[in-house]
């Protein structure tokens, strides 16, 4: 497959911007009710991880868990990788590397427009195969023209084409 998203410095710096403004709007990193488990430990799957700022983030602070993230270019930090968090260079529209059943939490963001549908559907399936039932799978994008926005999400994507912008 071919890499789609851009690897420059500058598309890295505003997905890092974008993930903490995300954040901090949304006063979390996730929305799955995981937070216990994270506490407690389990294993989290992030697909697409690209410079791995939201795993970066949680394997620091949910100590106890055991990270994996996987994308077809490596671009995240080894340098500063916790001793929690796994990379793996992959392309997810192969079979993923995993045992069935192995995560407790997997989480895609910002994929939506990188896939066909075709690749969609392979995609959710191994999801579905590699996390353990009563786990959680995540799937979060960007995209434009909402419906029902509120004041908050209407912050949000002011704030996101504004960094789109640069």
């Amino acid at each position: 497959m071919d890499f789609y998203l851009s690897t420059s410095i500058d598309a890295i710096d505003r997905s890092h911007i974008y993930h903490f403004l995300r954040a901090c709007i949304f006063q979390s990193s996730f929305s799955s009710p995981v937070e216990d488990k994270l506490i407690q430990g389990c294993k989290v799957l992030d697909i697409g991880c690209g410079a791995a700022t939201w795993l970066l983030e949680l394997s620091t602070k949910y100590k106890n868990s055991y990270f994996y993230g996987v994308d077809i270019k490596p671009i995240y930090p080894q340098e500063i990788k916790p001793y929690n968090l796994e990379f793996i260079e992959a392309d997810v529209t192969d079979r993923l590397s995993f045992n069935d059943d192995e995560f407790d939490f997997t989480h895609v963001e910002f994929m939506s427009f990188v896939f066909t549908s075709n690749q969609w559907d392979f995609i959710l399936s191994e999801l579905i195969r590699v996390t353990k039932p009563g786990g959680y799978i995540e799937v979060a994008g960007r995209r434009n023209g909402y419906v029902g926005e509120g004041p908050i999400f209407r912050k949000l994507t002011d704030a996101s084409n504004y960094i789109h912008c640069f």
